[in-house]
């Protein structure tokens, strides 16, 4: 299904929308995606970091390749991107070590049944009202970098146009905070999947896609341990959330008007 643009209603609709997309990832990944130990919860967005994440790295926890194997997951190859079915190129970067409705939004976190429900990825979906005010932006991206911190894997997909103080996405604030240049990214595509993978000497790996109106949404790598990841279906979970909504703002957002509601 192809991207729509989210400027045309009003933040409540897509509010409904972000927890009708939560719902069917969460259903997704716990269904057929994630394998043994593994499972994923919709948690409230705190406006910090998850409370009880704790860093892998500090339980000395080795990923071993014959253990990831056995669980299902995918290993990263470099010939071989990670992202699948991208509408554009997919950029890849490394970094050095390192309203209301804000208040209301759903995050998807990833745990290990076997380390004490730890959580070891957390996906986030981003609201208007993350990007619309410095508070909520700031608090964003501090929530992100100290996920990223605490060596949990990230993924953050962004349906919503910028704004003057985020028009760019949130990688290029994550970029800045690592004290890098964020890629150069192609015209007219002010939406964004971002995934992070936290590698084993705390560096972060970066595999972005930018979206635009119209864009069939990819298939985003999950990490769960370095270098190994399951598939994130946002096609398929965005096309099952849409056919979810009223009729009258399917209708709309289809035909590219704007909400009188």
């Amino acid at each position: 299904m192809a991207l729509h643009d989210w400027s045309l209603v009003d933040s409540g609709i897509f509010h409904n929308f972000h927890l009708l997309w939560i719902g069917r990832l969460n259903a997704h990944l716990n269904e057929r995606i994630l394998p043994e130990p593994y499972y994923a919860i919709a948690e409230p967005v705190l406006g910090e970091a998850v409370p009880d994440v704790i860093t892998l790295q500090e339980q000395g926890i080795a990923p071993r390749d014959d253990v990831a194997a056995s669980q299902g997951l995918v290993r990263e190859e470099p010939s071989q991107g990670a992202v699948a079915l991208a509408p554009a190129p997919v950029l890849v970067q490394e970094l050095g070590p390192p309203d209301p409705y804000a208040l209301l939004a759903r995050l998807i976190s990833i745990r290990d049944s076997l380390r004490d429900d730890r959580v070891v990825a957390v996906i986030e979906l981003v609201s208007h009202a993350n990007k619309a005010s410095r508070v909520h932006s700031e608090r964003f991206t501090e929530k992100s970098l100290s996920l990223l911190a605490k060596g949990i894997h990230l993924v953050i997909i962004d349906v919503q146009p910028g704004t003057a103080l985020v028009p760019n996405g949130f990688h290029e604030k994550i970029c800045e905070a690592y004290g890098a240049q964020p890629p150069a990214r192609p015209e007219n595509r002010p939406c964004q999947a971002a995934s992070y993978e936290v590698l084993g000497t705390s560096a972060v790996r970066a595999h972005i896609v930018a979206l635009r109106t119209g864009d069939k949404l990819p298939e985003m790598p999950v990490f769960l341990l370095p270098h190994h990841f399951v598939r994130l279906p946002l096609d398929t979970s965005y096309q099952e959330a849409f056919t979810s909504l009223p009729r009258k703002f399917r209708v709309l957002l289809e035909a590219g008007g704007r909400s009188s509601r």
